[in-house]
């Protein structure tokens, strides 16, 4: 096993040596402690064996105030850190707390750490509201889809546990989810073999705080706040842990009432008539929110660990929405409807996982994950149209139903295997099955005289059968004591069927693919630090592209499923260069085949306008990026983001070539200010200017959001007051300007207020921490069950 000599020097502020320091050694990611030592002779200390990992050094004396070394990676070499150097305490300390102040954004060889849980801005928000501020990702409230680098194909993953719900369900799920739950968001754009190869753009995983302490113990938070409209949430989680057992748990309840105002125009030219279609959309939408787990994992003996977890949620979503649509003719209002809606949509789902440990000596470690899913989704809307004429004389009234009943079913097994082979070489190799089926029943009835007429045009009932078995093989090899390489191998089969009743096989496809990964990381010293990768990657369709729906906007503008979508593949490259904790990226990747989600198709006679997710022909994207960490003072830090990217995407409409080119660039930063009396203030903030979203072009959105927060430490609780989207500036503004091709379509859309909420946090229990564990559950994809 690597393992490294780590050796420093303790001073006070005159750079006199300070003998007797107490000095700790400890885990970066959840500051637990890994050894502890005394400074000897001329304030001197040394760790001995330091296993390969990334470490912080901390270190205090009686009279002084503690302090920190930088973060380091540990690689099997000799580190010798900068002096550590204590400045004088006012009056002497009662008893001292070891925690690591972490940066806003570290960089990985493979991925983008974004540290959440000490951003003051982020308490009161939720999930989605942090991603929607993160460097380089794009969440799209409509849609409810998210793309990373301006690529389409995110898989997000909860605790390194892939979420096999829609994405659509997945963003509303975390749109509801307090950002107080969570530790950290990691964003991989380029992943591992042993990570499944799905999704274009890469993987979002979210970890959760995690409860390492000895005893029953847990929190609880509780927010409320208010943006044109309530909102409250409350979570609490709790952990006990005893001898060979721990059980864990948490549960969330969120509940908002914001209004959203949507509005949409489209337009086409039909043999000299100009048409034209104005939509907008008041809507009151109120929507609840339950999310929780318990979870079990025990000790058979020191090298077996067993496991198991139940995950679940429900969503509740009710709007009634006064929609107002005017249809021009040469400019002229020829037709009026006003449209009222009313939209119920409950989702839901079960995920039980069981999961075995066995290790058979250190560094050989074997891993078997069961999982069974069950998700429902409901979709009933009413439609109540009333059509007036151009002097606003009554026509005539319509109504409509809808009706979407959607349940899933997912069966996944897999097993994985590492082994050391030397004290350079790890091996790893894994397979995996995941067999889904799926249902879609859409239902469209009208109101004919007294009877309910079935619109047979837009009715089915479709079942989607899918199975994808996979297997891979991965190298990690530490050529030296500066450089590290994996060299990785992925193999994918799928199977595809999607009919109906009366029309089968309307899908059916197998195929398969390789999915080679490579990274390499060099060290030249302590600070400067290069990475590069590869990776390929495959976008299946989603079930919901696959199976025509029918959503309405107004009788002329309707969202729809496509089930003739194909895959995609793309590949992608990245390369880095860490200057301390200063990060400069460049990235680039070429997608075969790009999914477009809500694609426009308007028929040029009727200037109906259908909104379907659809292949292009390619796409490429070049990003370069700038993370900027900066510290004026002691009380006062910045971290700065500064990315640029070139997109190019070249598809059809019409079966005419259609060719989009796009420069755009994102500015996005936190200041942090640290207050007498353990008051800390935060302002956030971000720009992305004009962009892409499919084949739409995107007007620049922003926010400004400022954050206090107050620590009661002889409490153990928090208080954080949060004021985000001051400026109310998150509005998205998609358009399409092609005359040429007779499209022309455009749309604004407000999903959020100004908001204002006080969220108090509490910790109870018992305050021992535990050890630093070796171990891990589960496969790559179910590490640390622990965590919370």
């Amino acid at each position: 096993m690597a393992q490294s000599k780590v050796r420093g020097i303790v001073v006070n502020n005159n750079g006199d040596p300070l003998v007797n320091a107490s000095v700790m050694l400890l885990n970066s990611n959840d500051s637990s402690l890994i050894k502890g030592i005394m400074t000897i002779k001329e304030g001197r200390f040394s760790f001995e064996k330091v296993a390969s990992g990334s470490y912080l050094v901390a270190s205090t004396y009686i009279g002084y105030n503690q302090a920190y070394s930088r973060v380091f990676i540990a690689k099997n070499e000799n580190i010798e850190l900068s002096p550590l150097t204590l400045s004088q305490a006012e009056a002497k300390l009662s008893n001292v707390t070891v925690t690591a102040r972490k940066p806003l954004i570290e960089q990985a060889s493979d991925r983008l750490v974004i540290n959440v849980a000490n951003n003051i801005t982020a308490s009161g928000s939720t999930a989605l509201d942090i991603l929607e501020r993160s460097p380089g990702v794009l969440v799209d409230r409509q849609n409810y889809s998210v793309s990373i680098n301006g690529k389409d194909g995110v898989v997000v993953m909860m605790n390194g546990k892939i979420s096999r719900m829609p994405l659509s369900s997945v963003v509303q799920m975390l749109a509801g989810m307090p950002a107080d739950k969570i530790e950290k968001i990691e964003l991989i754009t380029t992943p591992p073999a042993s990570l499944d190869a799905e999704g274009n753009a890469g993987y979002i995983n979210i970890v959760l705080k995690q409860n390492t302490q000895y005893g029953t113990n847990g929190s609880y938070s509780l927010t409320a706040g208010c943006s044109r409209g309530a909102i409250a949430s409350g979570t609490i989680n709790f952990n006990h842990r005893k001898s060979k057992t721990n059980l864990y748990g948490d549960y969330t309840y969120n509940i908002s009432q914001i209004p959203q105002y949507f509005s949409f125009y489209h337009a086409v030219t039909n043999q000299g008539i100009f048409l034209e279609n104005y939509t907008d959309s008041k809507r009151q939408p109120t929507e609840s929110y339950h999310d929780g787990k318990i979870g079990l994992d025990y000790e058979l003996s020191k090298k077996t660990i067993i496991g198991g977890l139940v995950t679940f949620y429900y969503r509740r979503w009710t709007m009634d929405a006064d929609n107002t649509s005017n249809l021009y003719t040469n400019q002229q209002l020829d037709t009026t409807i006003d449209l009222s809606i009313h939209e119920f949509h409950p989702t839901s789902s079960i995920d039980a996982n069981v999961n075995l440990q066995q290790t058979y000596k250190e560094g050989n470690k074997l891993s078997i994950n069961l999982d069974y899913m069950y998700y429902n989704d409901q979709n009933p809307v009413t439609y109540d149209n009333t059509y007036y004429d151009a002097d606003k004389i009554f026509i005539r009234n319509e109504e409509v139903n809808s009706n979407k009943t959607t349940p899933i079913h997912l069966w996944i097994a897999a097993i994985d295997y590492t082994q050391k082979i030397s004290k350079q070489l790890d091996w790893e190799a894994g397979a995996k099955t995941i067999i889904s089926h799926f249902n879609n029943d859409v239902k469209i009835e009208r109101l004919q005289g007294s009877d309910w007429t079935t619109d047979d045009a837009l009715t089915a009932n479709y079942d989607l059968d899918e199975s994808i078995i996979a297997g891979y093989s991965s190298i990690r090899w530490i050529v030296d004591k500066k450089t590290n390489m994996k060299l990785g191998l992925r193999y994918e089969y799928t199977n595809s069927n999607l009919g109906t009743e009366k029309t089968k096989n309307i899908v059916d496809r197998h195929y398969g693919n390789l999915f080679p990964s490579f990274f390499l990381t060099h060290s030249f010293d302590d600070n400067n630090t290069v990475n590069a990768s590869y990776s390929r990657r495959i976008t299946r369709p989603t079930f919901w592209n696959l199976a025509p729906f029918v959503i309405f906007m107004d009788p002329n503008t309707f969202f729809s499923g496509n089930p003739g979508l194909q895959p995609s593949i793309s590949d992608n490259v990245n390369l880095s260069y860490n200057y301390k904790n200063k990060i400069l990226s460049l990235a680039y990747s070429y997608e075969a085949d790009p999914i477009t989600n809500f694609s426009p198709m308007i028929d040029s006679t009727t200037n109906k306008e259908t909104l379907a997710a659809a292949n292009q022909d390619n796409r490429q994207t070049v990003t370069i990026s700038l993370l900027l960490p900066v510290t004026f003072t002691k009380w006062w830090n910045m971290q700065l983001n500064i990315s640029g990217s070139f997109q190019q995407l070249k598809g059809w409409y019409n079966n005419a070539v259609l060719s989009i080119d796009n420069k755009n660039f994102l500015l996005s930063g936190q200041q942090n200010f640290i207050l007498p009396k353990d008051f800390t203030f935060a302002l956030s903030g971000f720009y992305r200017s004009a962009g892409l979203f499919g084949i739409y072009k995107t007007k620049g959105v922003g926010s400004l959001d400022a954050g206090l927060q107050k620590k009661f430490t002889k409490i153990k609780s928090t208080l954080r007051l949060n004021w985000s989207n001051m400026l109310n500036t998150l509005i998205f503004k998609p358009e399409i300007n092609q005359p040429d091709k007779n499209l022309i379509t455009t749309g604004e859309l407000i999903f959020t207020h100004p908001a204002v909420k006080l969220t108090y946090t509490h910790n109870f229990g018992n305050d021992k921490v535990k050890n630093s564990r070796n171990r891990s559950l589960g496969n790559e994809e179910e590490k640390d069950r622990l965590k919370q």
